[in-house]
């Protein structure tokens, strides 16, 4: 049902609950993503709807899409959201659809309806019932909330606190325009290790094209970074079946969609290296990768990153993003980042529940980074 948000400039508000409304969706959510100024390939109706089918609906969760339209019907603003319960904890949480699988979080708004979309939001949310915290986790810097903070509401607490910092290059039109901002190790470096591979292996270096191959590559991505992290004793993200079978469908339909860019470098016709990346909206996204630990002094990863870099450019990306997290083998290809946030809003008029978010936010941030804290110190 929809309800009307009363002000000079009205949005029509309508949650959706069920698979059947998120399907109806699709369409108009794909036409909105195309539009949408700072929409990223977290936000496309692609990875959620994926993410949804694959591990959302088998945790529990429920569905709580919130779309906004115009008088005439337009839809101009979606909130892809998920209520669950909190560590099954009497707080009914709503936070974004996929969150832990996405690098960026975010409304999505029709050019020129930004402001107007956020303050809907914050309407909706300080005059809907069912919640007890809004955790918006991964808010990214220029994204949407951020830049729109909305209007004041009476009952609602916001506190927001900082996240993983996200390294990124601004991609010139030409390799060499790119390199010569390098410093002079890692210049070297990218030759040295290139001509080093040459010289030992056959050397192939490509990109998926069918999803059969997909499915070969991706098998072999998952061993790869497998087998790296377990070296640290720690075991990547790629674990169990939900989590792979989200990136085994996903990759498949972003690559009917042309957004997958899944890069392999074979030796003697073995993969030894993977760099699982997204190209959309101008903006190539360095995921996750998987390297050969036994070939680290020839350090694959090195030049297939490069390779990478070279392929955003010839497609006129922008942006190479290395997504979030600090890990120091980024500072060699960049210095410039910017920082998530995470935003969690409560009612004043609970303040037993608000209590209760906010003690839970900062435990899950200390342990996190405490986590991150050791698993760095084993790198």
């Amino acid at each position: 049902m929809g309800v009307t948000l009363e002000n000079a400039t009205a949005l029509v508000a309508a949650e959706i609950t069920d698979d059947a409304g998120l399907a109806a969706l699709a369409d108009e959510w794909r036409s909105l993503a195309a539009i949408c100024r700072t929409a990223t390939i977290f936000q496309t109706y692609e990875w959620n709807a994926v993410w949804w089918r694959t591990v959302g609906k088998r945790s529990g969760a429920r569905l709580a899409i919130l779309t906004f339209r115009d008088p005439a019907e337009r839809l101009v603003g979606i909130a892809p959201l998920v209520r669950s319960s909190w560590y099954g904890l009497p707080v009914t949480r709503l936070t974004f659809l996929a969150m832990g699988a996405s690098d960026y979080l975010d409304l999505l708004a029709a050019p020129g309806c930004e402001g107007r979309v956020v303050e809907s939001f914050y309407r909706y949310l300080a005059d809907a019932r069912g919640w007890q915290a809004v955790d918006l986790r991964q808010l990214r810097d220029g994204g949407l909330l951020r830049s729109n903070p909305g209007p004041e509401h009476g009952d609602l607490n916001v506190v927001e606190a900082p996240q993983e910092r996200c390294p990124f290059l601004l991609l010139p039109d030409t390799w060499d325009a790119l390199a010569r901002g390098f410093g002079k190790k890692t210049r070297s470096n990218i030759g040295y290790y290139d001509r080093a591979l040459q010289k030992s292996f056959s050397v192939e270096i490509g990109c998926v094209r069918s999803c059969d191959e997909a499915e070969h590559e991706l098998a072999r991505l998952f061993a790869l970074h497998r087998k790296r992290w377990n070296k640290r004793w720690l075991p990547g993200v790629f674990v169990g079946s939900r989590i792979q079978g989200f990136h085994r469908d996903l990759a498949k339909t972003l690559l009917e969609r042309g957004w997958l860019r899944l890069f392999y470098l074979r030796l003697d016709g073995v993969t030894q290296a993977s760099l699982y990346c997204f190209s959309f909206a101008g903006r190539m996204c360095y995921y996750q990768a998987g390297f050969e630990p036994g070939l680290a002094r020839f350090s694959p990863g090195t030049v297939l990153t490069a390779h990478a870099m070279r392929i955003a450019i010839d497609e006129a990306c922008t942006v190479f993003d290395l997504l979030r997290g600090d890990e120091p083998y980024k500072a060699k290809w960049t210095q410039a980042g910017v920082c998530n946030a995470r935003r969690l809003i409560t009612r004043n008029s609970n303040r037993t529940a608000g209590r209760l978010a906010r003690t839970l936010l900062g435990a899950e941030d200390y342990f996190e980074r405490k986590i991150k804290a050791w698993a760095q110190a084993r790198t």
